[in-house]
């Protein structure tokens, strides 16, 4: 018994260090492969072979949380999860030429990107999605996954409204991953219930040009928790209102005519500041309180 642990001790050791030995060989691989990858690439034009042809990109949306939703400037504030998908002709490999390596993450900026915008877009922030690495295999196949903060224009419906913003239809054609955006990661709102986000694509003429212009439209299905009001704001408010007639019925030298008047007077103002001053009250009742307390009237 006491001759195996060492033995296996040593084989531990022995696999530990050829692990160690086959990351340093990748390591190296993949430095060599990124090297005679971007000799002679550029990142300014369409990777396709063939310029007539329209570069296929698929798009996936993800809602991670709604931030806010401003009724009165009909502005949306989300948090989105942006997954492309397109192939790269110019960046392919042999993977037996790299030892066996399939994969390699690069930075974004590497490579062609295509331009991608949110059409309704509410802020002043044009720029880019976050330069994140992108997921480069062997066949071409580039994954780019980045996460956004955007404020979107409200109309009859929330509608997130995606499109090439220099590409028509025959340059880049957009094609949706799922027929509705990913929701398994939603964050839930404590005023809003999101019922599902539908994805439909769409291919418009401008009068402008004769080239048509797809883009894919998701339609974020929103409803007021009403619960929320009932519980919370109007039942309290409608207890607390029959407590009023009640300062009639007191005796005049009963000396509490004023207090109780005075207290349900503070209680209404209280139970009328709470949507406004603290919405999550239902999720973080303690915090809310302190923080109405400290609120001048």
């Amino acid at each position: 018994m006491h001759k195996i642990v060492p033995v296996m001790l040593l084989g531990m050791m022995t696999m530990m260090m050829l692990l160690q030995v086959a990351h340093s060989a990748q390591g190296r691989y993949a430095q060599k492969l990124l090297t005679d990858l971007m000799e002679g690439y550029s990142n300014a034009l369409r990777p396709v072979d063939d310029t007539d042809k329209a570069l296929n990109v698929t798009l996936q949306i993800t809602l991670s949380q709604i931030k806010d939703v401003d009724e009165r400037n009909q502005v949306l504030i989300a948090y989105l999860w942006i997954r492309q998908t397109w192939n790269d002709t110019y960046l392919r490999w042999d993977k037996e030429d790299y030892d066996g390596l399939e994969v390699i993450r690069i930075p974004s900026s590497l490579v062609w990107r295509p331009d991608l915008v949110l059409y309704n877009k509410a802020d002043d922030d044009f720029s880019a999605h976050m330069d994140t690495n992108v997921v480069l295999r062997y066949n071409g196949e580039i994954t780019w996954d980045a996460p956004g903060h955007h404020q979107e224009l409200l109309r009859a419906q929330c509608n997130l409204t995606f499109g090439s913003w220099t590409y028509n239809g025959n340059q880049v054609d957009i094609a949706m991953a799922t027929n509705s955006g990913e929701l398994s990661d939603f964050v839930e709102n404590v005023e809003w219930e999101c019922h599902g986000m539908p994805a439909t694509k769409n291919v418009i003429m401008y009068g402008c040009c004769s080239d048509p212009y797809p883009d894919i439209t998701f339609t974020v299905l929103l409803q007021r928790r009403s619960s929320f009001y009932i519980f919370n704001l109007l039942l309290p408010c409608f207890l607390i209102s029959f407590l009023a007639p009640l300062g009639f019925y007191l005796p005049a030298d009963s000396g509490e005519k004023v207090s109780l008047g005075v207290t349900v007077l503070l209680a209404l103002t209280v139970f009328q500041l709470m949507p406004a001053v603290c919405p999550d009250w239902m999720l973080m009742p303690e915090k809310c309180f302190k923080k109405i307390t400290n609120t001048k009237i």
